[in-house]
């Protein structure tokens, strides 16, 4: 099948956005021929620009892991201002909604913090543009600006075509491209209509001239230590959310930008012949207290404006080819949860690659495990964003859904990297470095396991319940937090998330501190044998990493 003048590859991969880069370099670190193709040039535009301690985590699982240090460059504040530039990201110190009434002042108590340690808001085109000469550095060679009239994969290998009549060969080829994806359309994946509840749209750019929240609040200021403007604001209303998303909002940058979009529940908000420029005018004058921090604000770009969000497919795998997880599927920005989800994937689907091509067995068994793992990824994150967007319509309904939040967001983290992250802090990085046999998979599922019988089924169940009219929403608030106070897998009253009266949670507090003390200290007394199975840690990693990090820090 390999034609005259033709390019030889190990691997193609489609799209050289963050996806795309971060799995190129993996595989070039480890002396794989990749070749990077893409319609588009950089820099350019892109959202999908919030961090997460999720991701955070799994960028330094993955570049640890595979001894690419430039990938942990982007897993921090603070690294991302050494290593790359300071006007390259926003400072993420917490997660800040705050609930709005159409017509109505603003209540400072239906507000709510959720603190982490310094993460940070992506300025995509310079990140983007940094992972790709990240790329180019290990010797993955990048075709920007070039088009692929068609792609032929057989047991034989694949051919990729181009505009222009060149010829590319693989002997394997991933999709790391998003809603257009060529194979999705070529091998007829997508799943019509999708199988996904979340029912959204969305309207962005990006704005100079966004005042810092803080400076707009007339009803008082909090003292927790989380200023409003440090980190992802959420304007919540019933039937939608608005993200902001600062690049200005630390001493270092010099970026001027913030990210603006708006987000509505097509059920509530269908989409209309209307500018998107007018809609965004018209949602402002329903919500005084949203519209005052855009008083001198201008975009300084085009609007987006997008039909419904939501798309999946049936499979995003098969002999000789991945779809990462935005050529599959998506489901809504809320909670930020693509970059993290692409991440979580590429962690042991570099190995399994680098595997199939030492071994030159192209079948698809073992990817079934990752395309599994995939799509419980999506449902959960649909069923999440779903509830949430019921949740929106009552503030003490969202507050306590929120907790649920909270609590899974805890279990993902402590699940994948307590183990993980105690080798990285006691220097053990070795330990890590044997991926070909990293097959706990389990370990990256976002899941309540051990809280109790289909503990998220539960929560999930109630808040539709509400959708539907049979439950009021002060029912589903109650059960809400009756199903969190009855957990007894996690330490008693566990970071107190069933108490409604602590609306504001920061990691970095001492409170928290002593909270996570507690459950590493938990861990090891514990009886429950499921405890050791999702959290277990060895202790002399711990000590190690407390030794080490005592000595750095003196």
């Amino acid at each position: 099948m390999i034609a005259d003048k033709t390019k030889q590859f190990d691997v193609i991969i489609i799209g050289s956005g963050l996806a795309g880069t971060l799995l190129a370099t993996v595989l070039a670190r480890h002396n794989v021929k990749v070749a990077v193709i893409d319609k588009n040039v950089h820099p350019r535009f892109a959202i999908g620009e919030a961090m997460t301690p999720d991701t955070d985590l799994m960028m330094t699982i993955l570049s640890h892991q595979y001894s690419v240090p430039e990938i942990d460059h982007l897993s921090s504040f603070e690294k991302i201002c050494e290593h790359i530039s300071p006007s390259a990201c926003g400072l993420k110190r917490s997660f800040n909604f705050m609930y709005h009434r159409q017509g109505e002042k603003q209540i400072l108590a239906e507000t709510n913090k959720t603190g982490v340690e310094p993460s940070s808001h992506l300025f995509r085109q310079k990140i983007d543009l940094y992972m790709v000469k990240v790329a180019l550095k290990y010797g993955v060679e990048v075709f920007e600006n070039t088009t692929i009239s068609d792609v032929d994969i057989n047991s034989e290998g694949v051919r990729v075509d181009l505009k222009g009549g060149d010829v590319f060969t693989a002997r394997y080829i991933v999709d790391a491209s998003g809603y257009n994806s060529l194979l999705s359309r070529k091998l007829n994946l997508r799943e019509t209509p999708t199988r996904f509840k979340t029912q959204s749209r969305s309207m962005f750019t990006h704005m100079k001239g966004v005042k810092h929240y803080d400076d707009c609040l007339t009803n008082g200021k909090e003292r927790d230590g989380l200023r409003w403007h440090q980190g992802t604001l959420h304007h919540l209303f019933d039937g939608g959310w608005m993200w902001v998303i600062p690049f200005n909002n630390h001493d270092k940058s010099d970026n001027p930008i913030c990210s603006v979009g708006v987000n509505f529940d097509t059920r509530k908000f269908p989409k209309t012949e209307i500018s998107a420029d007018r809609e965004f005018k018209d949602f402002l004058a329903k919500y005084p207290d949203i519209a005052i921090q855009f008083e001198n604000a201008n975009p300084i770009r085009n609007w987006i404006s997008t039909g419904r969000l939501q798309y999946s497919s049936h499979s995003c795998t098969g002999e000789r080819y991945y779809l990462l997880p935005h050529a599959t599927g998506f489901v809504d920005p809320l909670y930020s949860f693509g970059l993290v989800n692409s991440c979580t994937i590429i962690i042991p689907l570099a190995a399994r690659l680098m595997k199939a091509l030492s071994t030159h067995d192209y079948s698809i068994e073992p990817f079934l495990e990752l395309e599994q793992l995939q799509q419980k990824l999506f449902d959960y994150n649909d069923n999440l964003v779903n509830c949430s967007y019921i949740s929106f319509a009552n503030y003490n309904l969202w507050d306590a859904w929120r907790r649920i939040w909270i609590l899974g967001s805890f279990m993902r983290q402590t699940k994948a990297g307590v183990s993980k992250k105690l080798k990285i802090a006691a220097g053990k990085v070795q330990e890590l470095t044997n991926f070909q046999d990293d097959n706990n998979l389990d370990s990256l599922t976002p899941s309540y396991e051990g809280l109790g019988d289909d503990f998220f089924q539960k929560a999930t169940t109630t808040v539709e319940q509400v959708e539907a009219g049979l439950l009021s929403a002060d029912e589903a608030t109650s059960r809400l937090l009756s199903l969190i106070n009855s957990i007894d897998f996690l330490p008693d009253d566990f970071y107190q998330l069933g108490d409604v009266s602590r609306k504001n949670i920061d990691i970095a507090s001492n409170f928290v501190r002593s909270e996570h003390s507690r459950f590493m200290s938990w861990v090891k007394t514990s009886q429950k044998p499921e405890v050791k199975k999702y959290f277990d840690y060895d202790v002399e990693d711990l000590l190690a990493a407390i030794e080490r990090t005592a000595a750095m820090s003196t």
